[in-house]
């Protein structure tokens, strides 16, 4: 699942693109004269290039960082598709951006400056032909190769609690993973029918039969559809103990059911058989 991060992340993500960029132009012969009205000497064209490398190379990390490698290099690829379109627009209505004078009328037209050479149109040719074919073939290829989402996976489990029904799955599937203070834990996604999840207040989970109306176990948190807990497994648990499902409406109703724990989290069952003495 793609991680919710405050806004900074993608602001700060978006500058670090836009320095990186605005740097690699002003390395450029053309639009580092356009944005310093004069000629940039080779020893500024390659501190700039030094300066605007790694401030994209930042910008990839902090995204992989921040949304892992499935999701961090597609938002870092918007990052830069935004940002380039900024730094092009900003040059080619550069408001400071020298106005071609009209020739006087005794006055002989300027020599004409030599193009660019075979090689460099190549260069230019090959460059482009990466961008418009290898780069979208690349993230495309890494899309296909993206995971499903748990609730939409074959191992999660469906039932009903009540009148609702729900999709509940382990985010891993892995064994539970010990928390530095020792206690084993579980991270679960649920998720209800689109009708009924407007009629349900909030839902519990627990191993071991809860006991209303206080130990009800871990609450389930998120915004409507999707809802998340992460379930501590707690000492002497039995592989015979089942995992419970309990949920509360909004009309004070309460519906329960339980599950075995094999069928929700095979390898949190393999766990809990090995810790039974």
């Amino acid at each position: 699942m793609m991680p919710i991060l405050p806004f900074w992340w993608d602001a700060l993500g978006l500058l670090l693109c836009l320095g990186g960029l605005a740097l690699l132009a002003l390395a450029s012969e053309r639009e580092g004269k356009v944005l310093l009205h004069r000629p940039a000497t080779a020893r500024e064209r390659f501190v700039f290039r030094l300066s605007g490398w790694p401030l994209l190379v930042a910008s990839l990390a902090l995204a992989v960082q921040g949304w892992c490698g499935n999701f961090g290099p597609f938002l870092w690829f918007g990052w830069l598709t935004v940002a380039a379109l900024a730094v092009a627009f900003s040059i080619a209505y550069w408001p400071w951006r020298s106005q071609r004078k009209p020739l006087g009328a005794g006055r002989a037209a300027p020599p004409v400056p030599a193009g660019p050479s075979t090689g460099t149109v190549g260069a230019r040719h090959v460059v482009l032909v990466f961008g418009l074919i290898v780069l979208p073939a690349g993230f495309g290829w890494a899309l296909w190769q993206a995971p499903v989402h748990p609730l939409l996976r074959a191992d999660a489990v469906r039932g009903q609690v009540g009148p609702w029904s729900f999709t509940l799955v382990e985010e891993e599937q892995k064994a539970p993973e010990t928390t530095p203070s020792g206690v084993p834990v579980k991270h679960l996604m649920l998720r209800f029918c689109d009708a009924c999840d407007a009629e349900i207040r909030t839902a519990y989970l627990k191993l071991r039969p809860p006991r209303p109306p206080l130990a009800l176990g871990t609450r389930l948190v998120g915004e409507r559809w999707e809802r998340e807990a992460t379930l501590a497994i707690p000492p002497g648990l039995q592989p015979r103990d089942r995992l419970w499902l309990t949920v509360v409406g909004k009309d004070g109703q309460v519906n329960q059911t339980a599950l075995d724990v094999a069928r929700v989290s095979p390898a949190a069952a393999r766990f809990i058989g090995e810790k039974t003495p």
